[in-house]
């Protein structure tokens, strides 16, 4: 089976390191991508302080290709440019214009054809990249993890605004500006109730109380007590439930407050709850 393929990924110097290219080439995947220094390991080329002096010439290339066919290059334009690839070669050699400072005019520059292949197809990481930085994640870690995660949200976001920005414009409705687009996305995921993956346990027709059900203490008036035929009745399903922090209805005495953050689910009334003091038991002695 021949293991030409028709993928070929072009990605800038944030992305390229010899490791990845070469994994991606055992997975019959093509790569072409500038690269850092550091990051192509030791090949035999011209250094980047060497081909930048003067004397070398605009246009200079050096390269040189691995026995599993990974090509290392090394050009001169207006800054060195570092690349590696698996889809071309260096051959054929055409030319490009440059503006010369020395001139004042253009002058033709001798182009590898990687780099031909390159400069015509990063068109679309330059375009992500710059969208990307425009709304960033405000996240800040010293976690490097946590960073890509922020970077893998930013990229997912305007790839989906792209998406959305070309169907809109199949079906010649106006579509949201990116900042709009995102702000629209967080909403709609805020908006959302969080799913549990197990519900919690309550009593047929009787939902956990809330701050909201638990009657507040006014200053100046009792606080809130349960009918006798409430509070000893045996079928309900006098459950503690977790909820805002208030006295106890047990064991608070004058000069000495103590609160709980446990309240009865029929009674609507906090108690403690502790392994040194169960109101629960005490205030519901006939019930238990």
């Amino acid at each position: 089976m021949s293991s030409f393929t028709t993928t070929a990924i072009f990605a800038d110097n944030f992305f390229t390191s010899l490791e990845i290219v070469r994994y991606l080439k055992d997975k019959n995947c093509r790569y072409t991508g500038t690269a850092r220094d550091n990051r192509i390991g030791k090949p035999p080329l011209k250094s980047s302080k060497e081909m930048e002096k003067k004397a070398v010439p605009r246009g200079t290339c050096d390269h040189i290709t691995s026995d599993d066919g990974i090509l290392a290059l090394r050009w001169k334009d207006n800054k060195v440019v570092t690349l590696l690839s698996t889809d071309m070669g260096v051959e054929p050699m055409s030319s490009v214009y440059r503006y010369c400072s020395d001139t004042k005019k253009k002058e033709q520059v001798s182009c590898p054809a990687v780099i031909k292949s390159y400069n015509a197809n990063i068109g679309g990481i330059d375009k992500s990249d710059m969208l990307v930085h425009l709304y960033r994640t405000p996240l800040k870690s010293k976690r490097w993890y946590m960073r890509l995660f922020a970077y893998a949200i930013d990229v997912s976001l305007t790839n989906a605004w792209l998406i959305y920005r070309r169907d809109c414009k199949a079906l010649a409705v106006d579509s949201l500006p990116l900042k709009h687009f995102r702000i629209q996305v967080f909403k709609d995921a805020s908006s959302e109730k969080p799913v549990t993956s197990r519900p919690r346990r309550s009593a047929a027709g009787s939902p956990s109380p809330t701050a909201a059900d638990v009657p507040k203490p006014v200053r100046g008036h009792s606080s809130h007590t349960p009918a006798n035929f409430v509070r000893f009745d045996e079928s309900l399903f006098h459950a503690p439930v977790y909820t805002n922090r208030q006295t106890c209805k047990n064991c608070s005495r004058k000069g000495n407050i103590l609160r709980s953050n446990v309240a009865c689910l029929v009674c609507k009334v906090h108690l403690c709850l502790k392994p040194s003091r169960n109101c629960f038991i005490q205030y519901q002695i006939t019930v238990c």
